[in-house]
């Protein structure tokens, strides 16, 4: 699928025929006055010129503008770009033993002159932990990334003209660095230059016209905020990295008084489909030029512009779009039977005593099942009435009502919040902890 004409392929960027003044970064008091293309132009190329023979550069800048100008830098002068997975010490510093140079906030370069197009072939190293934790690095070339964003630009190209973006997801996050800078800056939209990491910044922010990147992490969180002017409103509310709960999409279309969509997409296969949060629970439909459709054992396959890959989730195909069932690799087997982790946390959910719960194969000698239980205010009660040994037998005597032995969970915790990630992505690393310790 040919890009429309007002996406510029992101290898060819410089050459984009754009006004001077125009802007790039906007903020309401964060410096973003000045923030303009010819500025964008000169501080790219003066960066790239400071990164000459660089191979691989880590970029950890938090400001927005400083990020997109060191992306474009580190890919001017040649670079692959590492994207750390989050901004924790340890991890900057291992990330930084790896690469040739480290862009930060604090790197500086005279400006210079950037005209030349970018290597198509260079690509953006994201460093994830997946479900598991595990450290994984998954490149994506730019060629990719143009697919993906002239299927966005196609989908929602002219809805969104002239729509500023504000990311409350890191840039280094795949979906934050698509949504909330690179497909702006294909399409000639300015960036928020800076990241509002909770509701409440993103709402002192001037959203008027905007279209606001977020997840589930931001959208569970705004309970006790004023709902938005109508002349403050933003275009669209964006969220993906984890299922959004119907509640968190209603309150979102309440407080910012603007149409709610969620995006499903992998860090590898980057956005796939999406479905409107206006009530109920609707197919996903896929990107304009992507098909997808289930393989013989259930999991989904896509067929996008640049190519054809397989995940692990498990979909049913369906006349209006694809309706997700849960991951395959949620499926283990426990004394010889098969166990649908997703149905047993579905099962829990329908109790009265749980308000969430996640499920979990714990590895050893023996595998066991666990699961990490958030309890609804009357079983809040009951488990301080009772105690956690108590409590969680009689869960798991209601859940026998309806599972058969091997799917009741044999160990519990019991916590206030389920860990997450900063999108809201429960993996089973951070949940598996919980059980390193004695039960409390």
């Amino acid at each position: 699928m040919a890009a429309p004409a007002s996406v510029i392929p992101l290898a060819r960027l410089a050459l984009a025929d754009r006004p001077p003044g125009q802007a790039v970064a906007v903020g309401a008091g964060l410096g973003g006055d000045g923030l303009d293309w010819a500025r964008f132009r000169a501080e790219v190329g003066g960066t790239a010129a400071a990164l000459s023979g660089c191979r691989r550069g880590l970029l950890c800048c938090r400001d927005g503008w400083r990020f997109a100008v060191g992306l474009f830098g580190l890919l001017a002068a040649g670079a692959e770009v590492a994207l750390p997975p989050n901004d924790r010490p340890d991890t900057l510093a291992r990330l930084a033993g790896e690469c040739d140079r480290v862009v930060d906030d604090d790197f500086g370069a005279a400006p210079g002159a950037w005209s030349g197009v970018i290597d198509p072939g260079l690509a953006i190293a994201f460093h994830t932990s997946g479900s598991t934790g595990e450290p994984k690095r998954v490149l994506r070339g730019l060629a990719a990334l143009d697919g993906e964003i002239a299927a966005l630009q196609a989908l929602w190209g002219a809805r969104l003209a002239g729509a500023p973006a504000l990311s409350m997801v890191p840039l280094h996050h795949a979906f934050g660095l698509v949504f909330g800078l690179l497909w702006p800056l294909a399409a000639g939209r300015a960036v928020f230059r800076r990241r509002c990491d909770a509701p409440e910044e993103a709402l002192r922010q001037e959203l008027a016209g905007a279209v606001v990147v977020s997840s589930p992490a931001h959208l569970t969180r705004l309970d006790g905020l004023a709902p938005l002017a109508p002349e403050s409103r933003p275009r669209l509310v964006l969220s993906a990295g984890a299922p959004l709960p119907e509640a968190a999409a209603a309150d979102a279309r309440a407080l910012f008084g603007a149409p709610v969509a969620e995006i499903y997409g992998s860090t590898e296969t980057g956005a796939i489909a999406t479905r409107p949060r206006d009530g109920g629970d609707p197919a996903w439909i896929p990107l304009p030029g992507y098909r997808v459709e289930a393989t013989a054992e259930g999991l989904l396959r896509l067929h996008a512009p640049g190519g054809t890959a397989e995940l692990a989730d498990r979909i049913a195909v369906e006349d209006d779009g694809f309706r997700l069932l849960g991951r395959a690799d949620r499926i283990v087997k426990i004394e010889g039977k098969r166990v649908a982790l997703d149905e047993v946390e579905r099962d829990l959910a329908t109790l009265a005593e749980v308000a969430e719960a996640r499920v979990l194969l714990l590895d050893g000698p023996v595998p066991t099942l666990a699961a990490v239980v958030v309890p609804s205010a009357t079983g809040a009660e009951t488990l301080a009435a009772e105690g956690a040994f108590r409590f969680g037998r009689r869960l798991r005597r209601r859940l026998s009502a309806r599972l058969d032995f091997a799917s009741l969970p044999r160990r519990w915790r019991f916590v206030a919040a389920l860990p997450a990630t900063a999108l809201g992505k429960q993996t089973s690393a951070a949940l598996a902890v919980l059980f390193e310790e004695p039960a409390p």
